[in-house]
């Protein structure tokens, strides 16, 4: 059963592998110069010599929030494959209710704290 997941990490890794040996050894030989390693930008010149701006906070919470959701979607899809296999069925549907039960009492807890409030 494991032997098709390895042959197909090993077909994978071999590709890629290809792809980037192959572009090594045909791709051009691009040697650097001054204005190959000035920044581009939209090809008008820099306006801020260091464009590094900070992130507001708020960004972070949407970020973590998207990452829940994803993996929301994850264990869907594990229950969703597992049709007809009754043992897996179950225990993937338990695995899900289970984090959407602790999802939705981190998501009531932040709600009472007012975490949803953007400032």
């Amino acid at each position: 059963m494991y032997a098709y997941l390895l042959i197909f990490l090993l077909a994978t890794l071999g590709v890629v592998g290809l792809a980037l040996g192959l572009n090594a050894l045909l791709g051009p030989r691009v040697t650097p110069s001054a204005a190959k390693l000035e920044p581009f930008e939209c090809g008008a010149p820099p306006i801020q010599q260091r464009n590094v701006r900070r992130l507001s906070i708020k960004y972070y919470a949407i970020a973590i929030f998207f990452l829940l959701f994803d993996l929301e979607t994850v264990l869907l899809f594990i229950w969703a494959g597992s049709f007809g296999r009754t043992e897996l069925a179950t225990l993937s549907l338990l695995s899900f209710l289970f984090f959407m039960g602790v999802l939705g009492l981190a998501f009531a807890y932040l709600w009472r704290q007012g975490g949803f409030q953007w400032r």
